[in-house]
């Protein structure tokens, strides 16, 4: 899936950046006596609305660095710019050595690049960078930096925004923040945690507004916690009065874009050519026949924008708001996420069937703020209202009316009905994966096996980038990848029915040989193997879950079922098989039955946990922390032999 509405704040993504840096892989919510890597020191923003609409943000931000494991991290800053819509100056920086000494940063080590490309993803932006190179950082030191930011187009009419999201494991030592503007100019302010916020008129028809934020606990990051949107201190400042008001002003935006040009229909038509409505006499039910006849319209035309536009991220001028029109798209082939869905608009609107444009956050948000401020919308999809139905068509793996994980249970801004929805809540039959798998273990303890699995939902949408590679030369990595996770050597064959055709479940097949994985002949005990199995179970058993979670988190709902069938040799004798177990607490149901007949164990386990959402409270740790310690003993049971 590819996801982006690009920010026109640039200090906003150059502070996120700066937070990424104020810890290092530390997800323990127990490690409260953590020093942070790096610190805060001061930062300064002063912003001004002018009565033309132009803004200047002048930034002042003093970072400590604590730690040589930040040393090459901090002797830089990255600071991004739209270079349609604004231009960066850097006024002043330099290094402040822990004697205290001062060296500035010459004007050769400030440099304007391109947007990094490094990935290797189509992508076409005029978002700039000024890199500082700072000299002589090593722990103790400070950096610094003053630049001058003037923003001379909005994004939208009329439209200014602020935002910023304080996180806890940064150690923040000063933020302030001042907003001056014309008196006549109608600003909507929702903060959180902060000081400050109250109005000053300061003459010549000018306002002021000041801010202030401290954060002298750190707490370090937590795993799968939420985004900073959905729980963090924040200034969240906007022109706009409501979600609404943004939907409705980026409706007047779009509207040309999605127009039903004689070129869409043409390609509507195409598309849909071969679909017939039932003929008179044949439906039971007129209303359902009708419905069915435009699903499968739906269907087709959705199919065919997941396979036929490659993704291209172009972001110049207003592009990283705005669509570009349905003709070039269709003429270019290409385009991102918001080029897929005006196409997919107007060719649902060219088979009469209405569709809107659909906000939502591809992230770790859940949340919506009061005000527009962009974020966390970072992504566009669409929704078909008759049907209250949401597609991704950017998610080229996901079947009609599937969506990937990263967009269950999310809040969207719906903008041609200018309301706040929601996309479908978990449902754990909505991401299934079922796995039989035959294994035959040799006198000398090799073992021949293959595998059959089905995927539905989510866990299919998955599967299909999974698998995508299968029978190229991809291949063998794919297996080698496989086996070593899994900590198995051997070698083995995988194919997939195809992974492209939407219409038709995703179904594997493997044949495997392994190396022996215990001692043969006997005695012995064993485990049981996975294989060239996608190992749903086994990578459950390896994700051991954290001591605690203070914030909350993202949290799965899915079916899990496997059925092995394990023939001994008859060089050996079965003597012990595990004792069966069930499990059915807080949501998590967990069963696993041994059956041994003529040297054969035959096991078949299935999990499921259905999550009333897709955000757990801290507090809901437990429960799964309970199921793991009955789960892991069991995933370790052995075999017997001799």
């Amino acid at each position: 899936m590819k996801a982006i509405i690009q920010s026109a704040v640039a200090v906003f993504i150059a502070f996120a950046t700066l937070f990424g840096l104020a810890y290092v892989g530390v997800t323990s919510a127990n490690n409260a006596d953590l020093e942070p890597l790096s610190a805060i020191e001061r930062y300064i923003v002063n912003e001004t609305i002018y009565p033309d609409g132009k803004v200047v943000e002048i930034n002042e931000l003093t970072k400590l660095v604590k730690s040589q494991l930040i040393v090459d991290s901090a002797s830089s800053a990255d600071l991004p710019f739209n270079s349609s819509t604004a231009s960066l100056e850097v006024i002043e920086a330099y290094t402040i050595t822990p004697q205290g000494k001062k060296i500035s940063v010459q004007q050769s080590a400030i440099r304007t690049v391109e947007d990094d490309n490094s990935q290797g993803a189509a992508f076409f932006s005029d978002q700039k960078h000024k890199i500082i190179v700072f000299p002589n950082v090593t722990p103790g030191s400070k950096t610094y930096y003053k630049t001058k930011l003037t923003t001379f187009k909005p994004l939208l009419p009329g439209y200014f925004y602020t935002k910023f999201n304080f996180a806890p494991y940064v150690e923040n030592q000063g933020f302030e923040y001042t907003l001056s503007y014309p008196e006549d100019l109608k600003l909507y302010v929702d903060t959180k945690g902060i000081g400050g916020g109250d109005e000053e008129v300061i003459g010549d028809g000018t306002k002021r507004m000041r801010f202030t934020y401290k954060n002298l606990k750190f707490a370090a990051k937590e795993q799968l916690e939420v985004g900073l949107d959905d729980y963090a201190p924040h200034i969240y400042i906007s022109t706009f009065p409501s979600q609404a008001a943004f939907a409705k002003v980026y409706e007047a935006k779009i509207k040309d874009k999605v127009q039903v040009t004689p070129q869409v229909q043409k390609l509507a038509d195409e598309i849909t050519k071969g679909i017939k409505p039932a003929k008179d006499g044949e439906a039971k039910d007129v209303k359902e026949s009708e419905k069915d006849f435009k699903q499968q319209q739906a269907r087709a035309i959705y199919n065919w924008v997941s396979r036929n536009i490659r993704y291209v991220a172009i972001y110049l001028d207003d592009g990283s708001i705005t669509p570009h029109d349905a003709n070039s798209i269709i003429d270019n082939r290409y385009g991102d996420c918001k080029d897929h869905n005006a196409l997919l608009i107007a060719l649902l609107s060219a088979k009469g069937i209405s569709a809107s444009s659909a906000m939502i956050n591809s992230g770790s948000s859940y949340t919506v703020p009061k005000y527009p401020v962009i974020g966390p919308f970072n992504h566009v999809i669409t929704y078909i209202p008759a049907w209250n139905l949401y597609l991704d068509s950017t998610a080229e793996m996901a079947p009609y009316g599937s969506l990937p994980d990263d967009e269950i249970d999310k809040p969207t801004l719906v903008t041609t009905l200018g309301i706040i929805g929601r996309t479908p809540k978990p449902d754990k039959e909505q991401n299934r994966t079922v796995t039989g798998i035959s294994m035959t273990i040799l006198k000398d303890g090799r073992i021949k096996g293959s595998a059959h699995t089905g995927y539905f939902g989510s866990a299919e949408i998955a599967a299909r980038y999974k698998y995508e590679g299968v029978g190229t030369t991809m291949s063998e990595k794919m297996v080698g990848n496989q086996l070593a996770k899994f900590r198995h050597t051997g070698e083995g064959k995988l194919k997939a029915t195809s992974v492209y055709d939407l219409d038709k479940p995703l179904e594997t097949d493997s044949q495997f040989t392994l190396d022996a994985v215990s001692n043969f002949p006997g005695p012995g005990a064993m485990m049981v193997p996975v294989g060239l199995a996608p190992g749903e179970l086994a990578s459950i058993a390896n994700d051991r879950p954290p001591e605690v979670f203070t914030r909350p988190y993202r949290c799965a709902t899915k079916t899990v079922r496997e059925g092995y069938v394990i023939e001994f040799p008859k060089n050996s004798k079965v003597t012990r098989i595990p004792s069966p177990v069930k499990y059915d607490k807080g949501g998590i149901k967990y069963s696993a039955d041994y059956h041994l007949e003529d040297n054969n164990v035959t096991i078949v386990r299935l999990f499921s946990v259905q999550r009333p959402a897709a955000v757990c409270k801290p507090g809901e740790l437990q429960n799964w922390k309970d199921f793991y310690q009955v789960f892991i003993k069991d995933m370790r049971g052995q075999i017997f032999y001799e």
